[in-house]
């Protein structure tokens, strides 16, 4: 299970890193791949067959993290390779982006290094990996300057942190010493009909730490103490229904089925606390309304979107639309209309798009399409237009109601102030609605 080639490129092609790790003339190329992805539309696949070569890639802020190999290797093996790969970048380097690994490609070399040798795995653990790289991350201005400011006191509001504080390298000291980040990521991924019923609804979740407390305390995470797991028979309203729940084996366990209580010694680096699954008694975060009406050339698409969400709750909505192919153009308008929204259509790829960048909870939105179909239209069916594709990000929301009661940090009173931090985000992964 040896792999011959490890690279990451940029979304544009770019070749940012490259190791050959077994010295073999043929294990595979960036522009290979790119070309894959590219002209064969098959970048959201993680597995991708040319030749007698093998590709494994998983794709992270723009950038294309790849894997090749000549052996028949399990793609759940492969795939869990390269998110301890990333989430190594992301330990060391602090933020994963295109100019931080550029500006530390010295230290991404040499954790490759460290991670594999002749294409097979060494260590992938943080804290040995930390006590054998020597290299020490540069962090990119803008995100330092945003971490000076904190530092400063200068933030305007001291309640909240955002996401770019926690991304820091393990090896340097940050603004603050003695924080902890607790993240509640959830994905909802669902699919609604036309009759105003979802055919199906599933919530992954993630409870995410990344640590940089003095010493070894320990730590002990509350949640809320109505989650219910493995009870599909439970239908009360606004309760956690878990279908199950994975620990990190470091967490114990022995308070939780009683209190709900989690405690532990936090590793090094950032890492998955608990993961957990939610199907069918979920509560889909928008409701969506469609209806095509087809008169000659011309169409007329009707789409009411509905925020389930409380009020003070505001996310970024992305609406997408395919369109016939016979389509010669389109006229957008949207109900309410306000300085936050914009509609574009896309003669290129033949589709639509709406977005909104502040979609306040408990309100709805319309829009409307005139679509001129050409000279072809009355050969047109409904089925030819969507299936719409809604993407959202809502932070410091929970669609399965699963929340962090407290977060204590057992240290003692020597070592000062612990600082907690506890974020919230619930996001689309796939969120369709057919015609």
């Amino acid at each position: 299970m040896a792999l011959s080639r490890f690279f990451v490129i940029s979304s544009g092609g770019d070749r940012i890193l490259l190791r050959c790790l077994r010295g073999e003339g043929e294990g595979g190329s960036a522009e290979e791949f790119y070309s894959a992805v590219t002209e064969h539309h098959e970048g959201n696949l993680p597995l991708i067959r040319i030749g007698d070569v093998f590709y494994y890639s998983l794709k992270r802020n723009g950038l294309y993290f790849v894997a090749t190999t000549s052996f028949a290797v399990p793609p759940s093996y492969m795939l869990e390779l390269l998110n301890r790969i990333i989430g190594t970048f992301k330990d060391f380097c602090g933020i994963l982006t295109e100019e931080s690994l550029r500006q530390n490609f010295i230290l991404a070399y040499e954790l490759l290094d460290e991670l594999l040798d002749f294409g097979y795995v060494q260590c992938t653990n943080t804290s040995q990996l930390k006590q054998k790289v020597y290299n020490v991350a540069l962090v990119p201005k803008i995100h330092a300057r945003s971490m000076a400011r904190l530092s400063l006191g200068t933030n305007p509001n001291p309640k909240t942190v955002p996401s770019s504080v926690s991304q820091r390298p393990i090896t340097k000291e940050g603004a603050r010493s003695n924080e902890i980040f607790v993240d509640v990521l959830e994905k909802v991924s669902a699919i609604l009909g036309a009759d105003d019923t979802y055919k199906s609804v599933t919530v992954e979740g993630q409870i995410r730490m990344k640590s940089f407390l003095s010493g070894n305390p320990m730590v002990r995470v509350a949640l809320n103490e109505d989650i219910v797991i493995n009870n599909r028979r439970c239908k009360v309203p606004n309760v956690a229904v878990l279908d199950f729940c994975n620990f990190h084996e470091c967490v114990d366990t022995r308070e939780f089925e009683k209190a709900r209580l989690l405690s532990l010694t936090p590793l090094e680096g950032e890492f998955t606390l608990m993961s957990y699954r939610i199907s069918g008694n979920a509560v889909i975060p928008f409701r969506i309304k469609a209806a095509v009406d087809i008169d000659g050339d011309a169409a007329t698409i009707t789409v009411n979107v509905f925020s389930t969400m409380p009020e003070h709750i505001n996310a970024f909505v992305k609406l997408h639309c395919p369109l016939p192919s016979c389509t010669t153009g389109a006229t957008l308008s949207t109900v309410p209309h306000d300085n936050g929204q914009a509609t574009e259509y896309r003669p290129k790829d033949q589709s639509i798009s709406w977005e909104v960048r502040k979609y306040r909870g408990c309100t709805g939105y319309t829009l409307r399409a005139s679509v001129n179909l050409g000279s072809h239209g009355s050969k047109i069916s409904k089925r030819e237009f969507g299936p719409l594709n809604l993407t959202f990000e809502a932070p410091l929301f929970s669609v399965s109601n699963v929340r962090v009661r407290y977060l204590g940090v057992l240290q003692p009173p020597s070592s000062g102030p612990s600082y907690r931090w506890v974020r919230y985000v619930t996001s689309s992964q796939s969120y369709i609605y057919r015609f």
